[in-house]
């Protein structure tokens, strides 16, 4: 039998649907080392057409918008590892999950995955009935999106939040950003401003605020347009 390889991560994500990609660019652009592990059956495929995710008026494919969420999350540095997690335990380092072909160490796990949470309850984390008429367990989080378990955390339809798209990807934006806090307290916000804005505040840039010049912003923005007209074109 082959040795499973195992890789060291600062963030698991297990869950590669709207609220994991979503942790996922947050937490892998505030600088830790991140990984999406997904099983490929995102609850984003029950859908037959996606007419409400804001910046997509005349709407949008379920697999396209899927497609799109796991580039984002790579071109933002996210590992995409697309592996079922057969196990889960706590160690020294944090925690071991155990996938198909490899196994992931992590210092903190964020569960964004639909509907299986075995792999945390067998860390110990509670679960409870799904509110109104659904038939399987969610996970309870406090305002943090943590679990009852330290350093485990959840995000999306998994912790009962509405069954929308976007509502699921703001979710696990506002979990990732819980998450960025608590590694460091000092840091601001994701956000790319123009060059020289807080100097004129006479502050220094904060944590996680990137300035550019009108160059650069230029830049950005023509190679922005030439990946979204490339990834259509293709489509």
């Amino acid at each position: 039998m082959t040795e499973k390889t195992s890789t060291k991560y600062d963030v698991a994500i297990v869950g590669g649907g709207p609220a994991g990609c979503a942790a996922g660019v947050f937490c892998s652009r505030a600088g830790l080392d991140t990984v999406v592990v997904s099983n490929g059956r995102s609850t984003l495929q029950k859908c037959a057409f996606v007419e409400n995710y804001l910046g997509f008026p005349a709407g949008i494919e379920p697999g396209t918008l899927l497609d799109l969420l796991k580039r984002h999350a790579r071109e933002a540095g996210c590992t995409m590892v697309e592996e079922s997690v057969e196990t889960a335990a706590g160690d020294e380092d944090g925690f071991v999950l155990t996938l198909d072909q490899e196994s992931v160490t992590t210092e903190r796990l964020l569960g964004a995955s639909w509907s299986d949470s075995d792999y945390l309850e067998a860390l110990g984390v509670e679960t409870e009935p799904e509110s109104g008429c659904g038939s399987v367990s969610v996970v309870p989080t406090d305002d943090c999106g943590e679990t009852n378990v330290e350093n485990v955390y959840a995000a999306g339809r998994i912790t009962d939040t509405h069954h929308q798209a976007i509502v699921n990807a703001g979710d696990g934006a506002r979990v990732a950003l819980e998450i960025v806090r608590e590694v460091d307290p000092d840091f601001y916000n994701d956000w790319v401003a123009p060059d020289g804005y807080y100097e004129s505040y006479d502050r220094e840039v904060p944590v996680g605020v990137e300035e550019i010049d009108h160059s650069e912003r230029r830049r950005r923005a023509e190679h922005a347009n030439d990946y979204m007209r490339a990834f259509f074109e293709s489509s």
